[in-house]
């Protein structure tokens, strides 16, 4: 489904110069799913349905109509993290676009992950979303001292298994 950004010298770069031990990887895609964006909306701003749809997502909740609290474990290779954080709709425009800023922690890898993430809606005139993403994550902390190429393909399956499971929610419900 989605294609990485080519690989730029920066992905390597400290994403704070003070800070050898920070990485960033950035992901776009397009993702067409058969919707209109009112209900597309619905899905993608219900935390319980964000639950079902986030790899590794044990709880994510609701504390105002912008701001979300989480607790998300995934394994990266041989280590398992355990994020607990809280993102925040920055900028949003009900149904077109959103622009989600967020923060987690592991205590186990002394990890920190921030990711600011962005995504448009545009209904195509075929009974169709086209939904564009970009996302930036930055981390620090022993999850940094990991190789991008290890990182980038395990980050870049949980994007994609996201939006293939919103579009199997979205596709699959009778909100249209």
């Amino acid at each position: 489904m989605s294609q990485p950004e080519d690989e730029t010298p920066a992905d390597e770069e400290a994403a704070d110069a003070g800070d050898e031990n920070s990485k960033r990887l950035e992901f776009t895609d397009t993702v067409e799913i058969e919707t209109d964006k009112d209900h597309l909306w619905s899905v993608i701003s219900d935390p319980e349905t964000l639950t079902e749809c986030v790899p590794g997502a044990e709880s994510i909740e609701r504390e105002s109509e912008r701001k979300y609290t989480l607790d998300i474990t995934r394994g990266i290779s041989h280590i398992t993290v355990s994020l607990s954080g809280e993102a925040e709709f920055v900028e949003m425009n009900p149904p077109d676009y959103i622009v989600t800023k967020g923060h987690a922690f592991d205590s186990k890898t002394g990890s920190d992950f921030e990711v600011l993430a962005a995504m448009e809606m545009n209904e195509t005139g075929d009974d169709a979303v086209e939904l564009t993403y970009q996302a930036e994550v930055s981390f620090t902390g022993g999850v940094a001292s990991m190789s991008n190429n290890i990182l980038r393909p395990v980050i870049n399956r949980d994007v994609d298994t996201y939006f293939a499971n919103v579009k199997s929610v979205v596709e699959g419900s009778d909100g249209d």
